[in-house]
């Protein structure tokens, strides 16, 4: 009995050798599998914020001035060196800076940080007034609930007028796609508390262009969600022209007899308009009565005003091209001219910039 039990013993042990020797043989086959590569990371530049310098920006505005709005001497010191800022900056004295910075103001010393941060995500493809509409169309779709509002998922659902880039560098690794990156950190520059974004505002900022007045017809076209262009305008009418039966002057300076497309907007939509990105001082008071002075003047039985009687009334048409809030700043052309003119502030500067 002893010696029957040895041998099992003995058999077990030897099946038990040659599944191990198997199992190793098996493994030893198998062709190695190549680590999944890194993901690709964002290379610094003299005159570009990475996606971390701006979202390191946004964090220390939201710590510094809570509000929303940041005084002009606090935004200097700022961006003053030691910054974490693009090397281009590392140049700038105080004066550039607060020249720049002026630029944004209007009415107070104080100026809304997230058009600063817009300045800063510069080069971005910038919408056109098609891109806009079509965007805002999207959330509302999304807006079942028509807050006005969407979380991270429904500002992901929604295509914004750039796509991220995949590119493929030379040797076969993949480029940092800065584009694809930049949507998701948008939403992080401009959500709020509750971790949602009022879309009609988030587009009023994207409506910025360095002609302002361009930026208020693009963002009349948001509230509104139709296309706006400006009507046939004559600055001077002759009054001793016959303007033929059916025609009469117009005390606005347009064509009575030109027929334009009626675009209603509400005093509220209109005035959203005139207020984005403004402190409430008593200037902007004055510009809101103003232009609720225009707006009644023109209200018809529906409660609303067509856009473009209210862009060939004098004072609101004034009102409109004169509107501080759809300035775009483009700090990098700014610092690139200067860099231009003042050779010894080009020198400074460790790589070309382009």
């Amino acid at each position: 009995m002893l010696l029957r039990v040895r041998r099992l013993s003995c058999l077990k042990s030897s099946s038990l050798t040659i599944s191990l020797r198997w199992i190793w043989a098996t493994r030893c086959s198998i062709p190695p599998v190549a680590p999944p590569p890194d993901a690709p990371i964002e290379m610094p530049t003299p005159d570009v914020f990475t996606i971390a310098q701006i979202q390191e920006l946004h964090r220390n505005l939201k710590e510094v001035a809570p509000s929303g709005y940041v005084s002009l001497d606090l935004l200097v010191e700022m961006f003053e060196p030691p910054a974490f800022l693009p090397e281009i900056w590392m140049n700038v004295t105080s004066q550039q800076l607060e020249e720049m910075f002026s630029r944004h103001l209007c009415e107070t010393k104080y100026i809304n940080w997230q058009i600063v941060l817009l300045s800063c995500v510069l080069p971005i493809p910038l919408p056109n007034q098609r891109q806009l509409l079509d965007t805002v169309t999207q959330y509302r779709k999304i807006d079942n609930a028509k807050t006005g509002l969407v979380d991270m998922a429904g500002y992901a659902q929604g295509d914004l007028w750039f796509s991220g880039d995949y590119g493929i560098s030379p040797d076969g690794t993949a480029l940092f796609d800065r584009l694809g990156h930049l949507k998701t950190t948008l939403f992080t520059l401009i959500c709020d508390d509750n971790y949602t974004v009022d879309y009609v505002d988030f587009l009023l900022l994207f409506c910025s262009d360095p002609e302002p007045g361009n930026g208020a017809l693009k963002a009349l076209s948001v509230v509104t969600g139709q296309p706006v262009d400006w009507p046939q305008y004559i600055e001077s009418p002759d009054p001793n022209k016959d303007f033929g039966y059916g025609s009469v002057p117009s005390i606005a300076g347009a064509e009575a007899d030109f027929q334009t497309k009626n675009i209603p907007i509400s005093l509220e939509q209109l005035l959203r308009v005139v207020s984005f990105n403004r402190m409430q001082t008593a200037s902007l008071t004055l510009v809101q009565e103003e232009m609720t002075a225009v707006f009644k003047e023109l209200e018809g039985e529906e409660g609303t005003a067509d856009v473009g009687s209210i862009l060939v009334h004098p004072q609101g048409r004034s009102i409109i091209l004169h509107s501080p809030s759809y300035l775009l700043v483009d700090y990098r052309t700014l610092l690139m001219e200067a860099a231009v003119q003042d050779v010894k502030f080009g020198e400074r500067v460790s790589q070309p910039l382009v």
